[in-house]
């Protein structure tokens, strides 16, 4: 459990010093910080819930999830065309030169993302959101390790 909470306190700086790293992105590079900027909101929603300051609401985790589906797996790995990792990007050339690992942390977070909605849809109880939320948070744990400055 320490590990999860350290990783969401990691998350959420990431998330808000990317907005800084927003300044003079443009095409696809802003369309991909955009993406992640996207995530990064919907998990500030759920992370409050899974610490248990808030209420856990599966009708907002359900959609906040639903959001985290739609930026990940191809949708996703489609905004990383070769070439484009110059400032302000903050993607690694790791990407390119390992895109097999890439691909598959981009379709895994789709999958945790999809699990996620679905425990939420079906009124999951709160254990089995805080495990689904885990999972999506160690894929952007890991993809972030692996591939982001």
């Amino acid at each position: 459990m320490r590990i999860l909470i350290a990783a969401i306190t990691t998350l959420t700086m990431t998330v808000s010093i990317a907005a800084i790293a927003h300044e003079g992105a443009q095409g696809i590079v802003k369309e991909r910080m955009d993406g992640m900027k996207a995530i990064g909101q919907q998990v500030k929603i759920m992370v409050p819930m899974m610490k248990g300051t808030l209420p856990y609401d599966p009708a907002t985790v359900e959609e906040s999830a639903g959001i985290i589906e739609t930026h990940a797996g191809e949708q996703f790995t489609k905004l990383f065309p070769d070439g484009s990792h110059e400032k302000p990007s903050e993607a690694l050339p790791d990407i390119w030169e390992d895109w097999s690992k890439f691909t598959d942390l981009a379709s895994q977070l789709e999958r945790s993302a999809a699990e996620l909605k679905t425990v939420a849809a079906n009124n999951g109880p709160e254990g089995d959101f805080k495990g689904a939320l885990g999972n999506v948070l160690k894929t952007c744990k890991s993809c972030h390790r692996d591939f982001r400055e």
